[in-house]
């Protein structure tokens, strides 16, 4: 047995990573199961639980800071922030391509 999506590493909101982690996970899972024909699954399962570990570990920590800094409080590094954001072009996803445009493996 093992767990994919939100029963292995529940995501905080603030990211929309919720399905997006468990649809990476099924494909990685199906992959990892289908590389030797499912002759071995509980390796397919170590694998797949490998192969995901890093990302999905990322995706939380970073979720989780980015609730922080969507609810700060009135202040300095509040302003700091509206400040930063007014200035970046509203099509700049720079900061999040990382997740977003992963494709099967590789950050692109």
């Amino acid at each position: 047995m093992t767990l994919i999506g939100d029963a292995a590493h529940p995501m905080l909101q603030y990211l929309a990573q919720g399905a997006c982690q468990a649809l990476e996970d099924a494909v990685v899972l199906a992959d990892s199961v289908a590389s030797d024909g499912g002759a071995n699954v509980g390796a397919a399962f170590r694998h797949y639980e490998a192969a995901r570990l890093e990302r999905t570990a990322r995706v939380q920590t970073v979720a989780r800071a980015w609730g922080d800094y969507w609810h700060m409080h009135p202040g300095d590094e509040l302003d700091r922030r509206n400040r930063y954001l007014r200035s970046r072009r509203p099509d700049d996803y720079a900061e999040t391509d990382w997740f977003y445009g992963y494709c099967g493996g590789t950050d692109v």
